[in-house]
């Protein structure tokens, strides 16, 4: 085993890579001819590619690149870094397309930088007005698009903007919706049969839940997709007729896309208020599902309720990823979604139909579930009305943030394995009235978060069996800390992840053995990308987001959280 920590590999300090930063501040970007990306690509991306969120359609954040590899990886060094503006929720995936590497600051910023030098090749800026911060979007943002040679931005400000991927400069921009009323854009949007497709964030500031679509090249509407009912529409009646419409239901995690089915997929947010005491009984359509929507309309073709009647939070917007597995001896076209409940689910992906189900962290709220699909819940866990502003209080397990939140998972396909960084967590719950204030959270429940009981650690890293639901094995840091950043599994035989306490990590992928750890500025907040560029593989993560599992869980370690901005680095093997 070789590994590598402190100074030899990542200047182990912010003020040693500040020192480096210095000298790199002023260069100036090689010239590169700008080669188009192309649909073609983004569908059949060179090994190479990191041309999107999650780097294919399917959204298996899987590189087939090699050169960097389960014998050599404790030989990865630091080749440059950079200190960004923003330091909280700052949750980077990097896309990189021609030798430049974007990144997307929720504050509103998009830095591109040449990847080989460090150099930065332009900062595009955007002034926001000045009641902003009634967009949820603030502060959140995680990455852009690519097509052509545009660069696709989703603003917190509720726009789709177009900005000259070599240059930076806006070529055109449209209004997607009203960050008034708490919507904006957190997510980059899915580049596919020439339209972006985007959902947004905005349910703790009560949004109605929505993707829209816009032609690549004009920017023009092209159709606009809601995920809670209006009177007379599908799924009203499983809403408590009240006098606050349906609302919730947000769309601001990753959109995955299936070109020979030509849907796209999408997970959904919680209902609003949170608590069914507040909301009435049903099951809330269509908060809490995976959704597959048709790619030229917007039409729900199917929809599949992972948590109906939420109490808790605990929704189902994270990521379908697209795998074909073998399953009784028969190859199924599947979709698997892990989200913040403690279980996954494996979903047929034409049909929508439950396949199985498999526990992935602790939980006490779903006990089973029926042969259709339907979650069979705890009953000590379904709260009454007699049970709003009383002295009962509910251990809720997980906490809402989730057994897994915004870090992605990974699936190898030479393993046949699904990675994932998972937290164990509970919650204390009470439930209250509450008035309903447009454009603030409304819940109905207050938490306070806890370990598990006999449990002496938070986070684990897992490699699943998605077929069988088996471990095949899990990694835990000496102090139990978090798992914050997003799987990235490699043909080299390695997974990476990271941690709250900064530790940034390679395993074996077939046995889970560490082969490599350094400590970065701040937690790992971001995906770990890789990707080559002039024949040279390289590694790179943002650190130091300050994430809602780090903030939340960090005590629970003895976690000092640093206070300084988030940083992307970058790495490589010796040249």
């Amino acid at each position: 085993m070789r590994m590598c920590c402190g100074w030899r590999c990542a200047l182990a300090c912010v003020a040693g890579a500040s020192l480096l930063l210095a000298g790199l501040a002023f260069g100036q970007p090689a010239e590169r001819e700008w080669e188009p990306i192309t649909e073609e690509r983004l569908l059949n991306p060179e090994d190479g590619d990191w041309l999107s969120y999650r780097r294919t359609y399917d959204v298996t954040g899987f590189s087939p690149l090699d050169q960097i590899n389960r014998d050599n990886v404790g030989d990865l060094r630091l080749v440059w870094a950079w200190s960004m503006r923003d330091n909280s929720r700052w949750v980077p995936t990097p896309i990189v397309a021609n030798g430049l590497m974007y990144v997307s600051e929720g504050s509103g910023r998009v830095t591109a930088f040449d990847v080989v030098s460090g150099d930065v090749a332009w900062v595009h800026t955007r002034s926001y007005p000045e009641d902003i911060e009634q967009s949820q979007a603030l502060g959140r943002h995680r990455g852009v698009s690519v097509l052509g040679d545009t660069v696709y931005w989703g603003t917190a400000d509720a726009a789709l903007v177009a900005l000259d991927a070599r240059t930076g400069e806006q070529r055109w921009e449209v209004s997607t919706g009203d960050y008034s009323t708490g919507l904006g854009h957190s997510h980059p949007a899915l580049i596919a049969d020439g339209k972006v497709v985007l959902g947004f964030a905005g349910g703790d500031r009560s949004g109605r839940g929505q993707v829209v679509a816009h032609d690549a090249e004009t920017g023009e509407h092209l159709w606009t997709t809601y995920t809670v009912p209006r009177p007379g529409e599908p799924g009203y009646e499983t809403w408590t007729e009240r006098e606050v419409p349906p609302l919730g239901g947000l769309t601001w995690n990753t959109i995955s896309y299936d070109p020979e089915l030509g849907l796209a997929y999408l997970g959904t947010g919680q209902p609003t208020p949170w608590a069914s005491t507040l909301r009435g009984p049903g099951d809330a359509l269509y908060t809490n599902s995976i959704l597959a929507l048709d790619i030229d309309t917007g039409e729900i073709e199917w929809y599949f309720q992972v948590v109906p009647a939420d109490n808790w939070d605990l929704d189902a917007t994270h990521e379908s990823m697209l795998v074909d597995l073998v399953i009784n001896g028969v190859e199924r076209k599947a979709l698997i979604e892990t989200s913040k409940i403690g279980w996954g689910v494996v979903l047929d992906r034409e049909t929508g139909r439950f396949i199985n189900a498999f526990r992935t962290g602790y939980d006490n709220i779903i006990e089973g579930w029926t042969d259709s699909g339907s979650p069979i819940y705890n009953p000590a866990q379904i709260p009454t009305l007699d049970d709003v502003d009383s002295d009962k209080i509910f251990e809720v397990c997980p906490h809402f943030h989730g057994t897994r939140n915004l870090n992605s998972p990974s699936f190898s396909p030479e393993t046949g394995l699904y990675y994932s960084g998972i937290n164990n967590s509970c919650m204390d719950v009470t439930f209250v009235s509450e008035e309903y204030v447009p454009g603030r959270v409304y819940r109905g429940m207050g938490s306070r978060t806890k370990m598990v009981p006999g449990y002496d650690y938070i986070g684990e890293f897992v490699a699943f069996n998605p077929v069988t639901g088996e471990r095949a094995w899990e990694y835990r840091t000496e102090n139990g800390a978090a798992m914050t950043a997003s799987a990235l599994a490699t043909a080299g035989g390695v997974v990476f992840g990271g941690t709250a306490d900064r530790r940034l990590f390679a395993l074996d992928a077939e046995t889970g053995e560490r082969l490599w750890e350094t400590r970065l500025n701040g937690d790992i907040s971001g995906a770990p990308v890789t990707f080559t560029v002039d024949g040279r593989q390289y590694l790179a993560v943002g650190a130091g987001g300050r994430i809602g599992q780090t903030t939340s869980y960090a005590r629970f370690s003895g976690i000092t959280l640093p206070q300084g901005s988030g940083v992307m680095w970058v790495f490589a093997l010796p040249e």
